[in-house]
């Protein structure tokens, strides 16, 4: 993961905020494929994904002048994406992921996560490869104690492990 050049990216969004909307699309530009990835590894749809990204930048844009500058832009807009990733996977209630929403064209440990069911792909993506803390993944399920985002983290890493296991 690169690392966010803060004064330009600083500089695009109060030009942004100003209604200029080439600093907009510049944001996007380098904001675009992480907001894609963690969209696409919680709901594991191709072309779902491909529309929540959409959905994710444009309330960007909308609500731009909320944005804090206190956090850095590449987190305000993935914590966006998380959210409304969540709100997708409940809108659609608590579906088990059937084999022909994940391709079998993914490397073994991709296709492993994208099997898994909503709640522990979350947490798992969100913990082991986005880097997010305990606290922060409860802000997103809230309806789980740290404890338990503990407990079913470290569960899902032992299932993943067993599938590679000789």
């Amino acid at each position: 993961m690169s690392i966010e050049n803060t004064q330009y990216v600083s500089y695009l969004v109060e030009l942004a905020k100003q209604g200029r909307r080439n600093a907009y699309f510049d944001l996007c530009n380098i904001n675009l494929r992480n907001v894609f990835t963690i969209v696409y590894r919680l709901l594991t749809d191709y072309e779902l994904s491909k529309k929540i990204t959409i959905a994710v930048l444009l309330f960007a844009w909308d609500n731009i002048k909320s944005y804090n500058p206190k956090i850095s832009f590449a987190l305000w807009i993935k914590d966006l994406a998380v959210k409304y990733s969540i709100r997708e996977l409940e809108k659609r209630g608590e579906i088990k992921l059937n084999n022909s929403t994940a391709s079998n064209n993914l490397p073994n440990l991709e296709y492993q996560i994208m099997t898994l069911s909503n709640e522990d792909r979350i947490i798992f993506v969100l913990h082991d490869l986005e880097g997010y803390n305990y606290y922060e993944i409860t802000t997103f399920l809230t309806h789980l104690s740290i404890d338990e985002v503990k407990t079913k983290l470290i569960s899902t890493r032992e299932s993943l492990i067993k599938q590679f296991e000789p």
